[in-house]
């Protein structure tokens, strides 16, 4: 029994029970806006990619673009980042796409800031959860949007900004990770699905009332992302995503799972996509194998710093 129709279960046991649909509408709506209030905690933190964040914040000859590459290392900080930068803070009326962007636009003071208060406030790490099999989850869900992001960055055809391909890439699954870590409930009978090779959305839909990738969509909205990258991260599963952006997420996100990465299970490119994506199918495997294998060894290098730094 999903969560929300357990729910409905015990409230429609009172002498005057509401329609079933009438409850189930409206427990939707309260889980919805809980996650949404909830989605400004996640704790995935590369610790790693934080340090070197700080490190190039305080060069002088460093540049938006260079911390902006670390900055992409970690889901959590992107997220962050492009909230702050569009928030009212900034004080500005146009709402900016990309992590160079939003780091030239806070400034490097207030990114070193930033990453410094991430590193150190326990409630935004994965520690916490070591003891908690949601940790290993998140690991994976950060590591294959990360490799998303890359794949987005490299495939992304003329006329379509990389950096923003790699900011939707990075951030796709947002909502997804705020599934994780606020229902873990909803979301273990949704990893049994993924688990016995079922797509997420449909089971999805029937536990929780809505996707990770409308949630995604949702909290980008609400942290005044562009229109362009709310879209992107809504229709990243899509059957037909309305835009090129949007299919160029789906196409490196399939890319990435079909290689292994991630706790979704594979799914074939469909070739409308494909072509809205303005992506080779035929070349897409050469083009990605010696990213992929180098954001490897680039993970192993940082987790091995991060141990002897320990």
């Amino acid at each position: 029994m999903s969560e929300v129709a357990s729910e409905a279960t015990a409230e429609n046991a009172g002498p005057a029970p509401a329609s079933a649909d009438t409850v189930r509408s409206r427990l939707v709506a309260e889980l919805r806006e809980r996650l949404l209030q909830q989605g400004e905690g996640l704790p995935l933190r590369n610790h790693a990619a934080l340090g070197r964040v700080v490190t190039l914040c305080r060069d002088p000859s460093g540049s938006a673009r260079g911390v902006a590459l670390e900055a992409a290392r970690d889901e959590a900080f992107a997220a962050l980042l492009l909230r702050a930068a569009n928030s009212a803070y900034s004080a500005s009326v146009s709402r900016i796409g990309t992590l160079t962007q939003a780091i030239a636009r806070l400034g490097f003071e207030l990114v070193q800031g930033l990453a410094i208060m991430s590193m150190g406030t326990p409630a935004f790490s994965l520690h916490t959860l070591a003891s908690d099999e949601r940790a290993d989850v998140l690991r994976e869900i950060h590591r294959h949007s990360v490799r998303t992001g890359l794949v987005a960055r490299t495939l992304a055809p003329s006329g379509l900004d990389p950096e923003l391909a790699l900011t939707a890439g990075l951030l796709h699954n947002l909502g997804l990770s705020v599934c994780v870590l606020f229902a873990p409930k909803a979301f273990h009978q949704i990893q049994g699905a993924a688990d016995r090779g079922e797509q997420l959305s449909a089971v999805e839909e029937d536990v929780l009332g809505f996707t990770h990738a409308a949630l995604g969509g949702m909290l980008a909205e609400r942290w005044s992302y562009p229109a362009g990258l709310v879209l992107a991260i809504q229709e990243h599963d899509a059957a037909e995503p309305s835009t090129p952006l949007a299919a160029l997420i789906q196409v490196s996100d399939l890319a990435v799972r079909a290689v292994g990465v991630g706790i979704e299970p594979p799914l074939p490119v469909s070739p409308s996509v494909a072509q809205k994506a303005d992506v080779d199918l035929a070349v897409i495997a050469d083009r990605l194998a010696p990213l992929l294998e180098a954001q490897e060894r680039l993970e192993q290098r940082m987790a091995s710093e991060l141990k002897h730094a320990a």
